[in-house]
């Protein structure tokens, strides 16, 4: 059974440092070990060769090491108190659901210990505070002392989320080590403690949904180190990043917008299977793990009824956001009714006035499309239609204008020493003066902490935080942040005439330490902390000027997330369908 007492608490509860807000289609077949039926190329271009590099090694063990009467414990960050506290639909349940089917009566205990917001150091002072101190952790009512006290035949880790997120450290390789040689001290003192039977690692899920990113570029590195530890420690890897990027690469096959997190952090149904799948395989169960992809499979494929699908990824050339033309590639996928009975298949992309696409019409299950183009309207629209005999289906792919944004190293003025307190008043810089005039955005400027970071255009995506929302900006998509980053970002707006606008700023983020200093045409419309609270918003009154505005912001990072929106609504009576946009200086338009 599962030790799942009642009663609940806030997901998003990260201990220490707390933030403001906070069928039956053979999906065995589409999902097991990589053998995915949608185009190898859809894969490839989720999955990084460098991610590819570790996932692809096969789980340490190959057979089932659960035994009857096993007790189960699963030490952890807030992926593993969702998990805990979903019920049978969370993770955990799924887990004991699998072993059920596959060991009848086998009256396996399983016990999630996760601590929201933990990194590897934070487990590292729990475990030390429950040799002597009684508490819980994410799960109400499991004492962590005595469920460790208590013993495990069955030990897995799953840390590291919150050392991307946070972060904790730096993007170097002596961090990484680092990092591994505390996880190191944790898996020793758990084993003396515990006096686990087997231990598994399993390794962290993805950061963000883009596997390129910088956050999952470092996930990569950390978790190419914890496959070694695990060799080291003769303990098994479970793979559950290579599960949660398998169903990832699934679900896109079939519907470009699939998700396997609720937040870019933790699962959503789809990904609570998924890591169900990674756990199971790493403990040898692999039919089970079958079994329930089998079951829930309305989960990531659709159902008969809503087949053709027609599906496609979206992908951005690096381009210089000097260049008025951005470059992006968009590879469809055409998934029929019945594979055997399939008549041919023509897609053809029809792109905005000003753009171009090679080639115009392709034939085939998947493809390929170039297109370029100016980003000059809040949305830019390009359409998929597909046509195999009578069958029809039209995607659209909506391409939001882009910002200009340099992020570079801060002081953190205006913070005081708890990052508990923001003043603006005393967050001024030389740096702020020298971008009140749009020429200064032409050239790299120099950041006070040092250094001239490249001005990047940042175009909102389904894999970050946001997702496609014009005004939205995930600074994930960019870099991997640290304590007091500076942000600059603009972007320009021709008005075909004077009008008042309502400027609205909110977050998507489930949790955040940040602030803001928000200008229109340089007239200061917002200062100070911004709540990372989904929902929240901000609503300030502007005006456009008749020709080119320059909107822009400022923003310093201390913790967590780091994403905001800037949008802009019309009055009553407009509707601002004359507005371009441009990530360049007017005088370069």
């Amino acid at each position: 059974m599962i030790h799942l007492p009642d009663g609940t608490r806030d997901e998003f509860d990260h201990s220490e440092s707390r933030t403001p807000g906070r069928k039956e289609r053979g999906g065995r077949r589409l999902i097991n070990s990589m053998n995915c039926t949608i185009s190898n190329r859809i894969l490839l271009s989720l999955v990084t060769p460098l991610v590819l590099n570790w996932i692809a090694a096969p789980p340490a063990h190959c057979e089932t090491i659960v035994h009857e009467n096993d007790r189960i414990v699963f030490c952890g960050d807030s992926i593993t108190g969702v998990g805990g506290k979903g019920g049978p639909t969370g993770w955990v349940g799924l887990i004991q659901e699998g072993l059920e089917g596959a060991h009848p009566g086998g009256h396996q205990v399983l016990t999630a210990l996760g601590a929201s917001g933990s990194p590897v150091g934070g487990w590292v002072n729990a475990e030390l505070k429950s040799r002597e101190n009684h508490f819980c952790m994410d799960v109400p009512n499991v004492d962590v002392k005595a469920t460790l006290d208590g013993g495990a035949e069955v030990l897995i880790i799953m840390l590291g989320m919150n050392d991307v997120l946070g972060p904790s450290g730096k993007a170097t390789q002596a961090d990484y080590d680092k990092w591994a040689l505390h996880y190191r001290g944790l898996v020793d003192a758990l084993k003396v403690r515990v006096h686990p039977r087997v231990i598994g690692l399993a390794t962290i899920t993805p950061c963000t949904e883009d596997l390129d990113s910088p956050k999952n570029r470092t996930e990569a590195e950390l978790n190419s180190r914890l496959v070694a530890l695990a060799k080291d420690e003769n303990a098994l890897v479970i793979p559950t990043h290579q599960a949660m990027t398998e169903l990832l690469a699934t679900g896109r096959g079939y519907r470009p917008d699939f998700h396997v997190t609720a937040d870019f952090v933790h699962p959503n149904p789809a990904g609570h299977l998924a890591i169900a799948v990674g756990m199971l395989r790493g403990l040898g169960e692999k039919q089970a793990a079958d079994r329930l992809l089998d079951k829930y499979s309305q989960l990531f494929q659709p159902a008969s009824k809503d087949l053709p699908a027609l599906s496609y990824t979206l992908t951005a050339s690096p381009d210089s956001p000097d260049q008025s033309t951005r470059h992006f590639t968009i590879r469809y996928q055409w998934t029929p009714l019945a594979q055997s009975a399939s008549a041919p298949i023509s897609v053809a992309a029809e792109v905005p006035n000003g753009w171009s696409v090679e080639p115009a019409r392709l034939s085939g299950t998947a493809g390929e499309f170039k297109v370029s183009g100016p980003l000059d309207h809040l949305t830019n629209k390009i359409t998929l239609n597909a046509t195999s005999g009578e069958m029809k289906k039209v995607a659209q792919i909506d391409i939001p204008a882009g910002w200009r944004i340099a992020v570079g190293k801060g002081t953190g003025l205006g913070w005081d020493k708890t990052h508990v307190t923001y003043n603006p008043s005393i967050d001024k810089l030389p740096l702020d003066q020298e971008l009140t005039h749009d020429d200064a955005f032409a050239r790299p400027v120099a950041f006070p902490a040092g250094g001239t970071p490249p001005w990047q255009e940042y175009v909102a995506s389904v894999n970050f935080t946001g997702h496609q929302e014009p005004g939205s900006i995930d600074m994930a998509a960019l870099t991997f942040f640290f304590n007091n980053d500076l942000a600059y970002g603009v972007r320009w707006i021709h008005s075909d005439k004077q009008r008042p606008v309502d400027v609205i700023l909110g977050s998507d983020a489930f949790a955040g330490v940040f602030c803001e200093a928000i200008s229109l045409n340089g007239e200061s419309l917002y200062e100070g902390k911004l709540f990372a609270e989904p929902g929240h918003k901000v609503t300030k009154e502007g005006k456009l000027q008749q020709g080119w505005n320059r909107l822009q912001f400022k923003s310093t990072y201390i913790h967590w997330q780091w994403q905001f929106s800037i949008n802009m609504a019309p009055k009553t009576g407009d509707d601002l369908s004359d507005l371009r946009y441009a990530v360049a200086p007017p005088a370069t338009n």
